[in-house]
């Protein structure tokens, strides 16, 4: 288990960061952003 019981926390964000980032390369036109789909916890 890490010593830091925020590093998994600090992995995520990031993690979801990266996931979230446009990419252009991918698609030049602009389109609406849909809003977050929402999880069943």
């Amino acid at each position: 288990m890490p010593s830091d019981p925020y590093a998994v926390l600090r992995a995520l964000v990031r993690a979801e960061a990266i996931r979230n980032e446009p990419k252009p390369e991918l698609k030049d036109t602009k389109q609406p952003q849909q809003p977050p789909k929402k999880r069943s916890r």
